[in-house]
């Protein structure tokens, strides 16, 4: 469907009397940016449909769709609670990670996580519900301590895409370290993990609240954002 056509007849002095807005189901968002969808009133399901960069599928939406004869396109859905595709993943207590070994993560919570991109029986990773363009964030809390390296890095699968290395120190709010990737082209299926280093002799902790302020939530976290198709 020629999208620059529906547009010029929306704009135009009368709609094409093919041309008609329904109301559907998305059933499957598929990996080549499609969606598989049934139209209100009707039980068949119609295959690779083609949908607007910007909405951000997930099975069970009530999707908008133009509709030309044979040709659909998905336009989006009414705006609501959670419909933003930006999960967090993060900590609700601190996490002892030993010297001198790369450690993934383990998470124990989420926010704003509709897609169900994290989950408790996979608990270390965020797996990408949508082909698209994405930002990877990740921030972490350490202990304060006098000497040694530590570091906060991504990994797209076993490709790191993120790092950000510092240096230990003995601070009255711990050492605070965050670092973002560059967007990114992910395909539904991928998944981000979020890993730690440090040389302080002979364990050091990732840590959630300092100076009496609690920072579960937004440190010793991971994130996704989505850019669109």
């Amino acid at each position: 469907m020629d999208l620059n056509y529906l547009v010029n007849q929306i704009k135009g002095d009368t709609i094409a009397p093919t041309l008609r807005i329904r109301q559907g189901k998305v059933i499957t968002v598929n990996a080549a940016r499609t969606i598989d969808v049934q139209i209100a009133g009707d039980t068949n399901t119609l295959p690779s449909v083609r949908y607007l960069s910007n909405y951000a599928p997930k099975p069970d939406d009530q999707v908008w769709l133009i509709n030309s004869g044979a040709d659909l396109l998905g336009i989006g859905m009414v705006a609501g609670a959670d419909r933003t595709l930006a999960p967090v993943a993060y900590r609700t207590s601190a996490l002892t990670i030993t010297k001198d070994t790369n450690t993934y993560v383990s998470f124990q919570a989420d926010n704003s996580d509709a897609y169900n991109c994290w989950t408790v029986s996979d608990p270390t990773k965020l797996t990408i519900p949508v082909t698209g363009r994405y930002i990877a964030t990740a921030s972490v809390l350490w202990e304060g301590q006098n000497t040694g390296y530590c570091s906060v890095f991504i990994e797209k699968g076993t490709q790191e895409i993120a790092r950000q290395d510092g240096v230990l120190t003995t601070k009255e709010h711990g050492m605070h370290m965050a670092v973002s990737s560059v967007p990114i082209t992910f395909t539904k299926g991928d998944y981000v993990r979020m890993g730690v280093h440090h040389d302080h002799n002979p364990d050091n902790d990732l840590i959630l609240s300092v100076g009496g302020v609690d920072h579960t939530g937004y440190f010793n976290a991971l994130s996704l954002i989505y850019l669109g198709s």
